[in-house]
C-alpha cells in the first residue's frame, strides 16, 4: 500500500479534479492546489507547490467546451502550454522532485477514422489533435520524475461531464443526433478514472501512454439509444454537420469526427473497468 502522499492537482475545482480529491482524501493523502495567478506566472507560491509535491496531478486548462472563436482556440493551447511549462520548469529547478506526474490528455490526439491504441503513430492534424501534441511535448520536457498521461475519452458521471449536460435534454425527453450519429463515442466513467489513478499510484512500474476508455466502442448513436432504453423514450433530433460548424466553428470537428480507440496498455496493465460497457455507464 502507497504511504500517505502530499497531491499538488492543478484544475482541482473540475468534475474530474473533484472526484480525484474525494477518492486521494478517502485513501488518506492530503490534497493541495495553486493558484490560477502562481500556474500562469510560475512566482514562489507554484515554486514551494512543487517543492511540497510528493505526486502531481496536471488537469488544468481552458475548457474545450463551447463555440471556438479564435480568442478561445488560442486560450485552450497557451493555457495548458504556459500551466505545464511552469510548473515542470519549477520541479527542474527543485532538488526534491515529486515522485510521479500523472497529466491529462485525450484520445482526440488520433487521426479520425482509423483504429488506434497507444502505440499509434497516425495522429491527427486537425486543432485538438495540435493542442494535445503541444500539451504532452511539454509533459516530455520533465526528467527524472516518473511520468503517466492519461488520454481520456469521454468521461462520464452523474455530477458533471457529458452525462450531466445532457440532464435537461433528457428531462425533456429530446436527444440530439450530432451529424449522422455514426462518429465514435469513447466513453469512460468518472470512478474509473479515479479507481485508475489509483491504480497508477500503487503500481511504480507503471509509466507512459495510456487511453481511457472502455474497450466496447459504440458510437453517438448507440449511445444516444442506451440513454433512450435506460433513461426514457427520447424524440431525437438530427443536427447535420454543416449546421454545426454554423454554431459551433471549429468545435464541431470534435463532434462529428473520432477514431476507434483501443484502450491497450489500460487492459493490459491489471487493472479491472467497473463500469464496461455503455448501459453499466448510463445506468
Amino acid at each position: 500500500m502507497l504511504e500517505l502522499m502530499e497531491i499538488l492537482v492543478t484544475g482541482l475545482h473540475g468534475f474530474i479534479g473533484q472526484v480525484l480529491k474525494e477518492t486521494f482524501e478517502k485513501n488518506g493523502h492530503h490534497v493541495f492546489t495553486a493558484s490560477r495567478e502562481a500556474l500562469l506566472t510560475g512566482n514562489e507560491e507554484l515554486k514551494d507547490a512543487a517543492r511540497r509535491a510528493d505526486i502531481v496531478v496536471n488537469l488544468a486548462g481552458e475548457s474545450i467546451a463551447g463555440r471556438w472563436t479564435d480568442e478561445k482556440m488560442i486560450e485552450i493551447v497557451e493555457s495548458r502550454r504556459c500551466i505545464t511549462r511552469n510548473l515542470v520548469r519549477c520541479i527542474q529547478g527543485s532538488e526534491k522532485k515529486p515522485l510521479l506526474w500523472i497529466n491529462a490528455s485525450a484520445v482526440g490526439v488520433y487521426k479520425p477514422d482509423t483504429f488506434c491504441d497507444e502505440y499509434s503513430a497516425d495522429l491527427g492534424h486537425h486543432f485538438l489533435a495540435g493542442v494535445i501534441k503541444v500539451w504532452e511535448g511539454e509533459v516530455a520536457q520533465l526528467e527524472q520524475v516518473r511520468k503517466v498521461i492519461l488520454r481520456f475519452g469521454i468521461v462520464i458521471g452523474e455530477n458533471g461531464g457529458v452525462l450531466h449536460k445532457l440532464k435537461p435534454m433528457i428531462k425533456s425527453r429530446v436527444a440530439v443526433i450530432m451529424g449522422n450519429g455514426k462518429q465514435e463515442f469513447p466513453l469512460i466513467h468518472v470512478e474509473d478514472v479515479a479507481g485508475f489513478v489509483m491504480y497508477v499510484l500503487d503500481h511504480r512500474d507503471m509509466e507512459g501512454v495510456y487511453n481511457l476508455v472502455i474497450p466496447n466502442a459504440v458510437t453517438y448513436r448507440e449511445f444516444v439509444r442506451s440513454l433512450a432504453v435506460i433513461r426514457k423514450p427520447l424524440f431525437t433530433v438530427v443536427l447535420p454537420e454543416w449546421l454545426l460548424w454554423l454554431l459551433m466553428g471549429e468545435s464541431a470537428y470534435t463532434l462529428t469526427r473520432s477514431a476507434h480507440v483501443i484502450p491497450m496498455r489500460m487492459m493490459t496493465s491489471g487493472y479491472e473497468l467497473k463500469y464496461r460497457t455503455v448501459r453499466e455507464i448510463v445506468h
